[in-house]
């Protein structure tokens, strides 16, 4: 056995032999806990039988039949199908002005892996970017996590982010939809200037076609109008405090009255607290079972906001995982250059804190009226969202907003692969499946936490067991 793992530590060691599927032998994990994410139960003392990058056979543990090149000793462990970010930018256009370098940038990908996500939805960036990280996760020169990706963001004639396409008129669309799905992007992403003529006449010819297309909802449409537009995710939460709000109208409409605040800072911060306090639970419920029936999902990323509100104090217990980051991001993730960074102020970080509380409610009474929620970190430009690890700080959050273990741990695994419609390949623990999987040391069915404790990965059939976890970390590290 000891010469077996010595056989195991030398494979894992290269980068190259991890993510050559070719390569990779037989695996079983024997006697180990399998979770059931659909419904919460779990199948004890099994055996998962692993050949090239698929579940090959699950059958009750037997010592006495169950044999393979390399066997993994599940007992007293947790097996659970890998997580998923289903927002992320490890290519953020916003960053593109720090000039990052492709062997930096390329680092990132293995970061996901490591901490048990082994897939992405890649919500804007270069597609040729996107395509080269397929190629060498494919090829095995890095490793990384299943890609579906948008490419660049649909956006008005003027967009915000460079890299965007900006349609200029209605009559544009179908020529510029066409193009990137030409192009190869998985799904289309809407972005905050698209005009209501225009955004309204993408919905419909994607509806029109059958492609997916989700997004930040324009600033002239609202989340109701874009749910019954046939929107597939909504992302952040944008607006949707405003559209819970009694004064929704008076706010839309700027009949506020602000008294003596004069300045824009200030004016924010009164409407913030305005649109809180006057949430209205009856309206809430409303728009909240449009969402359900329209089967519109939503991407909080409510880690994302915490980050930011708590930014001073969050970034100082996060010091022993800057050393995995490139340069180019250590330095955009400082005050100094970062645009998420501005007005730290006392009183806007109060607001901001509120805010936050605020979604927590917001996302707990979402789950309650049957609103499909998916996991989401925004890392790239976004401070401290930290690629893979994230992860684990959303569905953590997720359960402090009244979610269960188990509909918290579901937003990673199986509700991205409904969402993505591969359930087929993805989101479960079972036979034809990929084997995408994470070992855990504790049932994170008891406290979602647990899924922090990891104590063995497998990306496509290839396993990185705890301590290579650690080596490999400390490689990237080495190489930044």
């Amino acid at each position: 056995m000891k010469h077996l793992y010595l056989i195991l530590a030398a494979l894992l060691l290269s980068p190259t032999v991890v993510a050559q599927r070719d390569k990779i032998p037989d695996l079983l994990i024997s006697n180990v806990n399998i979770v059931d994410v659909e419904n919460g139960t779990i199948a004890n003392s099994m055996d998962v039988l692993i050949k090239a990058d698929r579940i090959h056979e699950i059958q009750s543990s037997d010592p006495s039949t169950s044999k393979a090149t390399f066997t993994i000793d599940g007992s007293g462990k947790y097996l659970i199908p890998g997580l998923w970010d289903m927002h992320a930018h490890p290519d953020d256009p916003e960053m593109w002005r720090m000039k990052p370098d492709a062997e930096s940038r390329d680092l990132l990908m293995p970061l996901f892996v490591l901490h048990g996500v082994t897939g992405i939805r890649d919500m804007a960036g270069s597609l040729k970017v996107v395509n080269e990280w397929r190629e060498l996760i494919a090829n095995g020169s890095i490793v990384g996590p299943t890609i579906y990706a948008a490419g660049p963001l649909i956006d008005g004639p003027n967009p915000m982010w460079d890299g965007s396409i900006g349609i200029p008129s209605t009559k544009h669309v179908i020529q510029k939809v066409d193009s990137l799905i030409e192009a190869g992007v998985d799904f289309l992403k809407v972005y905050s200037l698209l005009p209501d003529s225009i955004y309204f006449a993408m919905a419909k010819y994607a509806r029109s076609i059958d492609f997916p297309f989700c997004g930040h909802v324009p600033q002239t449409v609202t989340n109701y109008e874009a749910s019954e537009s046939g929107i597939n995710s909504l992302e952040h939460l944008l607006d949707i405090p405003l559209e819970c709000s009694s004064r929704e109208a008076d706010i839309r409409n700027k009949n506020i009255d602000y008294g003596s605040i004069n300045d824009r800072l200030g004016q924010y911060i009164f409407r913030n607290k305005l649109i809180i306090d006057t949430y209205d639970p009856a309206k809430a419920a409303k728009l909240f079972k449009t969402f359900a029936e329209n089967e519109t999902w939503h991407t909080p990323t409510i880690s994302m906001w915490f980050k930011n509100a708590w930014f001073e104090t969050e970034e100082k217990k996060d010091q022993a995982h800057f050393k995995y980051l490139p340069a180019y991001m250590k330095k955009y993730w400082t005050p100094q250059v970062n645009d998420h960074l501005r007005y730290r102020n006392k009183d806007f970080l109060k607001a901001q804190q509120d805010l936050v509380d605020h979604y927590m409610r917001i996302i707990g009474d979402m789950n309650k009226a049957g609103v499909k929620l998916l996991v989401g970190t925004d890392t790239g430009a976004n401070p401290l969202c930290w690629p893979g690890l994230g992860v684990h700080l959303e569905i953590e959050m997720f359960e402090k907003a009244g979610l269960s273990p188990l509909e918290a741990l579901q937003t990673a695994t199986i509700n991205p692969a409904l969402y993505l419609g591969v359930e087929e390949d993805y989101g479960t623990i079972a036979k034809g499946k990929f084997a995408d999987m994470v070992l855990l040391s504790e049932n994170p069915l008891e406290t979602i936490t647990n899924t922090q404790k990891i104590d063995g990965i497998v990306k496509s059939g290839s396993y990185f067991s705890k301590t290579r976890i650690g080596e490999y970390l400390e490689e990237i590290a080495e190489r930044q």
